[in-house]
C-alpha cells in the first residue's frame, strides 16, 4: 500500500476545503460597497459652503490688531467669523466674532479690529460658518 503524499497529509491534517468563489464573491461586494457609503458620508459631512483665507494683520498697538480676510459664501447667505490675536507663545489675547451680511459677490474681503490683553504678534480666522 503506498501512499502518495497528498494523501499522508490529508489523512494527518484534513482535507484541505475548497474556496467558495460565491460566498466570496457576495463577501467582496458588500467590502466594497461599506467601504464606498464610509466615503461618501465622510466626504459629505466635512463638505462646507464657506471658506475663509487670511490676507494679513496689522497690530496697531499694545492693545489692538487689525485682521484682514477675506471669505467665500453664497451671496444670499450670513455667516460669523471667529477672529484670534495670538501673543508669542500662541496663546489667544484677543477675541472677536465678526458677523458678515449678504452681499453681490460669493468672495468678500474684509477688515476687523481685535482689542488684545497685550502686543500681539499675530492675527487670524479661526473659524467661519454661516448662520
Amino acid at each position: 500500500m503506498a501512499q502518495t503524499t497528498q494523501d499522508l497529509l490529508a489523512s494527518r491534517y484534513g482535507k484541505k476545503s475548497t474556496p467558495n468563489k460565491k460566498r466570496n464573491s457576495v463577501l467582496a461586494s458588500l467590502g466594497v460597497a461599506v467601504l464606498s457609503i464610509g466615503a461618501a458620508y465622510f466626504g459629505f459631512a466635512n463638505y462646507s459652503p464657506v471658506s475663509f483665507k487670511d490676507v494679513g494683520f496689522r497690530v496697531i498697538s499694545n492693545i489692538e490688531t487689525e485682521i484682514d480676510f477675506e471669505i467665500t459664501k453664497p451671496t444670499d447667505a450670513t455667516a460669523t467669523c471667529e477672529l484670534e490675536a495670538l501673543n508669542n507663545a500662541f496663546g489667544v489675547i484677543g477675541y472677536k466674532k465678526v458677523f458678515i451680511e449678504t452681499s453681490t459677490t460669493q468672495t468678500t474681503r474684509h477688515t476687523a479690529t481685535v482689542i488684545t490683553t497685550e502686543k500681539a504678534v499675530t492675527g487670524l480666522v479661526a473659524n467661519c460658518t454661516l448662520n
